[in-house]
Parts: structure tokens; C-alpha cells; sequence
């Protein structure tokens, strides 16, 4: 078990770092390409699809992090009030909803990159399958990183959901 949550932590890096990467890429392309078009006058279609590409890539890649980190938006004002069983129980509905939300994402997401991703793109010129297929690929990830997370709370005892420092 303990190799396991180590595999799982250095899993969690480099999907961490991944991400990190591809955002520092970006922001140093977004910096480039801007200093070039408005100092020298010189824009490539190419890179800037390829801006066009990492950010698409940072958002879907987002996904899984969100649900990784906890850091999807809820409002807690009711669940805070609930016994720790249900406030147990409530999370793993949650988790068993992103995942349906999550496998919709990937099954049109995929089928749209299909029908779409024949014509090739204005800029680098590549099947637009490749912009698309984010899509279902990110979302393929995060559904990993919910059932993880999912099979967590369900492996959390209940004493881990009392509120500590309530005020009443």
C-alpha cells in the first residue's frame, strides 16, 4: 500500500508538471510572439495557433488537477450543517456525478473531433483531429483522477468528515 501512494505521488508530480510546463511554454510564446508583432513587426500563424493549442491543452489538462487538488467550486454553507455519514456519502454522489458529466465530455468531445478533425488547421497546417482530440484525451485523464479521488472518500472513515473549529 505504501508503494502504491508513492507510485501515486509521483504520478500526481509529473501530471503537475506537465501542466506546469505547458503554461510556462505558453506564457513565453504569448510574450514572444506579442514583443515580435508589435516591436519588429513579424507575426507567424503557426505559433500563434500554436498559443491557441497550449491554452486549449492547459484548460481540458486543468480538469483533472481540479478534481485532484479539491479545488472545484462547491458551496459548502449546507453540507458544513449535515452529520459526517451523510457529508461522507454526499461526496461520493458528487464524485459519481462528475464522472457521468466527465464521461458525456469525453464521448462528445470525441465525437466531435472525429467529425470536425478531418480539415487541417489555418496555421501548422495538421489535422484539426489533434486541436480537438484534447478533448476527449484530458477528459479520459480527469475521469482517472475522479474514480481515484471518488475511491478515496469512499475508503475515508466518516471521523474525517467532522467539522473541527465549528462555530455555533
Amino acid at each position: 500500500m505504501n508503494n502504491l501512494k508513492k507510485l501515486g505521488a509521483q504520478l500526481e508530480k509529473l501530471y503537475m508538471g506537465v501542466g506546469a510546463v505547458a503554461m510556462g511554454l505558453l506564457a513565453f510564446l504569448v510574450i514572444f510572439t506579442v514583443i515580435m508583432r508589435y516591436c519588429f513587426s513579424l507575426s507567424w500563424k503557426s505559433v500563434s495557433e500554436f498559443c491557441v493549442l497550449l491554452f486549449t491543452f492547459t484548460t481540458f489538462w486543468g480538469m483533472g488537477l481540479n478534481v485532484l487538488k479539491n479545488e472545484h467550486v462547491s458551496i459548502n454553507i449546507l453540507y458544513d450543517r449535515l452529520p459526517p455519514v451523510v457529508r461522507k456519502w454526499l461526496n461520493v454522489f458528487n464524485h459519481i456525478v462528475m464522472l457521468v458529466v466527465d464521461v458525456l465530455f469525453v464521448h462528445y468531445g470525441w465525437a466531435y473531433a472525429v467529425k470536425m478533425g478531418k480539415q487541417l488547421s489555418m496555421g501548422m497546417e495538421i489535422p484539426m483531429f489533434y486541436m480537438y482530440g484534447l478533448m476527449p484525451l484530458c477528459g479520459v485523464i480527469c475521469a482517472v483522477c475522479i474514480v481515484i479521488k471518488g475511491a478515496q472518500a469512499v475508503c475515508t472513515p466518516v471521523s474525517a468528515y467532522v467539522v473541527k473549529n465549528e462555530n455555533p
